[in-house]
């Protein structure tokens, strides 16, 4: 058998065939190769699920997700240890905490660069955006099959229906939507399409991005609305830690918190209650929190604010093309890293173009900034940004009412 391609169920007795690398770098490659092709197989995976493939550890799991089981049950006996890649539901569970938690050696050495990188979202079991990075960093992965890329076509396709002179509202209007508003009432979200003319949309916003709220995560009867990010709040088994539900938004201070609370209780009965698909939490919901908290800060100091321009150049533009904010929330400082060598996106139009890392992310890991500055590249587009923390970016934007 190949030294990587080995059956995912041989043991540790079994080793004495396989040729084992020689020296650390050998074992680095492996590892990031394994991590790599593991990213890959998680997307395609979720592809498959989304359009209702049925797929079983067989012919039918995607080769990436295969070759990732026959890498990582490599490392594992390397290491001394029983395969514990052999089962693809094991490993898929793996890949909810970051590598480093792993029982992975390799995974934990302070030279592997994915080792903070969290593939799936352990609440809504969606791919991530570290993953879908991850996944695209050698070229040779598409990145149409990203789920936030095609949620962003979808919204693309249908605002631009509504004409030129509409479609760039409609955006913003929707997108602060799922941020904003990503557990609302019916009623309540079709007076919301009313205000901002988006009643044409209905039927295709309420079939994208929302589901009807299961009785199953009800809580006594009624929807917890989470007091600081205002989405559903999810039972949780240990009752006497979360009480009252425990935020699933991976970026907001409900989130790890005992001390979580809800702002109100809604019932179910008044008004059928909706919540922003899985994907939608994910990928929008969870880094509106910041992106929000930027454009709401620079609106209350007088700044000429607008959320999400031009269709999405960027998520907050300040003063028009004067300066352009991205707010980040990738969990691992490279995989963001990864994401903008390749490219800086719309934010090329702007003569300022500032990176807002999360608060959380820095505090949890002290030498996110450090990091991500020294993995970015040094010359071309990567080199005109400012690296900045949201409550630094939150503070630069309260000074400049004095400037204008």
């Amino acid at each position: 058998a190949e030294a990587d391609g080995q059956d995912p169920n041989w043991s540790p007795a079994q080793t004495a065939a396989l040729p084992l690398p020689i020296g650390h770098a050998s074992s680095q490659d492996l590892a990031e190769d394994a991590v790599v092709l593991l990213a890959q197989g998680i997307v395609r995976q979720y592809t498959k699920t989304l359009n209702r493939e049925i797929v079983r550890q067989d012919d039918s799991i995607p080769s990436e997700l295969y070759r990732a089981m026959c890498k990582l049950g490599r490392l594992y006996i390397e290491e001394g240890l029983s395969d514990r890649a052999a089962c693809v539901h094991t490993v898929l569970e793996g890949s909810r905490s970051p590598l480093e938690k792993w029982d992975l050696d390799i995974f934990r050495h302070p030279d592997f660069r994915f080792r903070q990188a969290i593939l799936i979202d352990p609440d809504f079991r969606v791919p991530t955006s570290d993953c879908a990075e991850i996944a695209n960093s050698r070229g040779t992965f598409g990145e149409d099959n990203a789920i936030e890329h095609r949620l962003h076509e979808r919204l693309r396709e249908a605002t631009e229906g509504l004409g030129s002179r509409r479609k760039h509202k409609a955006y913003t209007a929707l997108r602060e939507l799922l941020g904003r508003r990503s557990l609302i009432g019916e009623h309540q979200l079709l007076d919301y399409l009313v205000e901002k003319d988006l009643t044409p949309l209905q039927g295709m916003i309420i079939d994208t991005f929302f589901d009807r709220v299961p009785d199953i995560w009800l809580i006594d009867g009624y929807a917890h609305r989470c007091a600081h990010c205002g989405t559903l709040m999810r039972p949780y088994p240990n009752e006497e830690l979360f009480k009252d539900g425990r935020c699933p938004i991976r970026q907001c201070l409900g989130h790890e918190s005992s001390k979580a609370k809800f702002s109100e209780k809604l019932d179910p009965n008044k008004d059928s209650l909706l919540i922003a698909k899985p994907q939608i939490l994910t990928y929008w919901t969870g880094p509106a929190i910041d992106e929000v908290t930027i454009f709401d800060t620079a609106k209350n100091h007088g700044l000429n604010a607008e959320l999400y321009p031009e269709s999405d150049q960027c998520d907050i533009a300040i003063n028009g093309r004067n300066i352009g904010i991205d707010a980040k929330s990738y969990s691992s400082p490279v995989s963001l890293a990864l994401r903008l060598n390749r490219s800086i996106g719309e934010l090329i139009y702007y003569r300022r173009r500032i990176i807002a890392v999360s608060d959380r992310l820095i505090e949890d890991n002290p030498y996110y900034l450090s990091t991500l500055q020294s993995t970015l590249d040094k010359k071309g587009d990567p080199a005109t940004l400012e690296i900045l923390s949201v409550s630094e970016v939150i503070q630069l934007l309260k000074g400049m009412k004095y400037e204008n």
